[in-house]
């Protein structure tokens, strides 16, 4: 090596030049686990299956924003509409679970009031 560190040509043994570095595929998976996508692509699939679970009336009024720490959050517009799934809220998530692989179920689901008082496009 020379005084900057760079390597001359022939200088080291192949021992000195991957000290110090990882295989790449090691730093691959720590990446991936970094970004979490296995916990994003479980949030939009429980998100997909709100669909199917509820009455077309209600998907109307609902729009789902993501999965935190199992807990499925939904907002609803309007308080009839709140009350409503409230009570609900079980039998609809057993159906969404019986869809998804048990590593990957819900714990709770969540209402909130929408946001904004927009109609949600379909």
């Amino acid at each position: 090596m020379t005084r900057s560190g760079r390597r001359t040509a022939g200088a080291g043994t192949g021992a000195e030049a991957r000290e110090g570095f990882e295989p790449v595929g090691a730093v691959l998976d720590q990446v991936l686990r970094s970004l979490r996508l296995e916990t994003r692509f479980a949030a939009a699939e429980a998100t997909d299956r709100w669909a199917s679970a509820v009455e077309p009336a209600a998907l109307k009024r609902t729009r789902c924003v993501g999965v935190r720490d199992g807990e499925l959050l939904v907002e609803v517009q309007g308080a009839t509409w709140m009350g409503h799934l409230a009570v609900l809220r079980q039998d609809i998530l057993e159906r969404i679970n019986q869809t998804l692989a048990p590593e990957k179920r819900l714990r709770a689901i969540r209402f909130v009031p929408m946001r904004s008082k927009e109609e949600i496009e379909r």
